[in-house]
């Protein structure tokens, strides 16, 4: 089953957002980058989708991308209300994809699907062994 690394400061939408996408994914839901990083130097994601940070320049987000970076971990960044400077900031710090909220959860289901490899590195090298 596909791992999605959820961060999202608020937890009504952590839950909702849980609880969406754990019918078809294992969801890790934390609540700020910080944590998100700290899970990663131990665990492995095929997907992270982040909130945008509150902290203007970002700083909290910056080691989330990175490691996402490093390991070919998508990120795809949630903004708010349409903001279009958002969007461009989330992919200047390197996400493959952004939605703006309010947004429709089918939408996001499909973006999100979208950016999951569509198999893992370990079963294609078995299956041409």
């Amino acid at each position: 089953m596909k791992k999605i690394l959820l961060v999202e400061d608020n937890d009504m939408m952590r839950l909702f957002l849980s609880n969406y996408f754990g019918s078809e994914y294992s969801v890790e839901a934390l609540s700020d980058s910080s944590l998100a990083g700290a899970w990663l130097s131990k665990n492995n994601a095929d997907l992270i989708l982040a909130d945008f940070p509150d902290d203007k320049n970002g700083s909290s987000i910056h080691r989330l991308s990175h490691i996402a970076a490093q390991r070919g971990i998508p990120l795809v960044i949630l903004t708010d209300k349409d903001k279009s400077e958002q969007r461009i900031q989330a992919f200047q710090w390197g996400a493959k994809d952004s939605i703006s909220k309010p947004f429709n959860p089918v939408e996001l289901k499909w973006r999100v699907s979208c950016h999951l490899p569509a198999f893992s590195q370990v079963g294609t090298f078995s299956s041409v062994a």
